[in-house]
This record gives C-alpha cells, structure tokens and sequence, in this order.
C-alpha cells in the first residue's frame, strides 16, 4: 500500500513539556533586550562622557581665558617692569652723578681747607699733621728726616715798599722756586705771613744743609716781577735733625732757633740747630 504523501508541513515535535511555535522569536527578543539593555548602558557612558568633554571644553575655555588674562597681565608687568629699570637707571644716574659731584666737592674743600690759596703750599694745620706722620714713621723706621724753618727777609719793606701785591707775587715766586727743588715726598707748608716749613723725608744733616743753601741761593737768583719792576728777595733757613726722642715740637723749636741765630747772622744764610 502506498505511503500517503504529507500535505502540511509537519511541525517539529517540542521536547519535553511541547511545542512552542515563539521559542525562536522569544530567544531573539530576549537578545534583543539584552541588546538594548547593553546599548541603554553604553548610551548612558556616551552620555557621561559626552557630558565629560562638555565640562572639559568648558572648563579648558576657562583656562585659555584665564590664561590670556595673566598673559596680559604679565605683558603688562613686563612693560612696567622695563619702565621702573628705566626710571630706576635713570635715578642711579642722577645719583652717581651726585655722588661724583659731592667727592669731588669734598676733595675741592679738603684742597683749600689743605692749602694756602695765595702760594699753593700747606696750611699750617695740613703741615703740621703730616710733620707728625712722618716724624713717626723716621722714627720707627730709623731714617733720618730733616726739618727746615724758612722766613723771607726784610719782608715788611716790600710791602710797605712795594705793595702787598708785590708782597703775594714774592710769597707765591718763593714757593715756587722750593717746589722746583723738592721731592714729590718732601713737604713744604706756609707756617705764618711770610715764615715756611719744610719737612725732608730721608734726609740727613749734610744733605739738609746743601739743599738749604741751593734754596737760598736759587731765591736770590730768581728776581719777582711787580708793578713798579723786578725785585730781589732773601731767605733765612734754619736747620734741625730729627732725633730719635725728637716729637714734632720739639723738631719746630729747634728748627726754629736756627731761624732766629740766621737772621743773627745777618740773614740771606743757613744755620742748623745743635743736636739735644
């Protein structure tokens, strides 16, 4: 007998419990949510990192802003910087030039509190600090030192003869003709109206003694230009030694004993003082 030939598609027979014609599309439904529930997740991730980038944005514009302020900011530092340097070289100019300008106003007023302005020599105070320093010195160093008091003679008759512009010519022509016969470390101070002193560092006796009288005789030599012509002037010297217990005073009395036995002898001449 033939087989009857199937006219329905026969549906597979469900193991176990039956036959579920949906199992196939409940399976992809349920992938499907799981699907869905995954991309939920990653939507939501989007969504944070989407609001990250946003903040990030935010905040980076923040910080371009802010820095473009403090660019400025310091732009703006800078320029006032450059302008203070330039405000404060300006003053350090102003002040080194003070500064020069007061040293050399110090130097000037020490320069004529330290010289007699008529003749260019010491003062009297500026001598006789530096007599004092270097009779030390001599001293301690055991090299001899010379002390000359010099007095123009008859000096009251130019002035009264000639004028005390010819007496100021003969004064600053006397320094003159000692300075063209000292050393850069002798010293020569102007000790009162026409009286002079001179201070021979390393100089002994007999050297003291030839320098005196070339002094004496280079004064003589030398005629002093006045108004009413040439003039002639003398010089008394007196001569002491710096001894070895000598202070400065004492070094000026004897020196100045000399000056006094000279002016005995008839001026325009030399004597040195008798050691103590």
């Amino acid at each position: 007998m033939t087989a009857r030939k199937a006219t329905v598609t026969e549906l597979p027979q469900a193991a176990g419990d039956g036959f579920s014609l949906f199992d196939t599309e409940e399976a992809i439904l349920g992938r499907t949510e799981v699907m869905l529930a995954r991309l939920a997740e990653v939507a939501e991730g989007v969504q944070e990192l989407a609001g990250a980038y946003r903040r990030g944005y935010r905040e980076q514009r923040r910080l371009v802003r802010l820095s473009d302020r403090m660019q400025g900011d310091l732009q703006r530092a800078n320029t006032r910087l450059a302008e203070q340097q330039r405000e404060l070289q300006a003053l350090n100019d102003a002040l080194s030039g003070e500064i020069e300008q007061r040293i050399h106003l110090e130097s000037e007023l020490r320069r004529l509190a330290d010289t007699d302005h008529l003749t260019g020599a010491l003062t009297r105070r500026r001598f006789l600090e530096i007599g004092e320093r270097e009779a030390l010195r001599s001293q301690r160093s055991r090299i001899p030192a010379c002390l000359l008091m010099l007095d123009l003679d008859r000096f009251k008759m130019i002035n009264d003869g000639f004028g005390h512009g010819a007496g100021d010519a003969a004064l600053a022509a006397f320094v003159g003709v000692c300075r063209g016969h000292l050393r850069s470390l002798d010293a020569i101070g102007r000790t009162g109206g026409e009286e002079f002193a001179i201070l021979l560092a390393d100089t002994d006796r007999a050297e003291g003694l030839a320098l005196a009288e070339r002094l004496r005789l280079a004064v003589a030599a030398v005629p002093v230009s006045t108004e009413q012509g040439p003039l002639s002037i003398t010089v008394s010297v007196g001569l002491a030694v710096l001894e070895p217990e000598d202070s400065l005073a004492d070094l000026l009395r004897r020196a100045d004993a000399a000056l006094y036995a000279a002016k005995a002898a008839g001026r325009n001449c030399v004597r040195g003082a008798q050691a103590p």
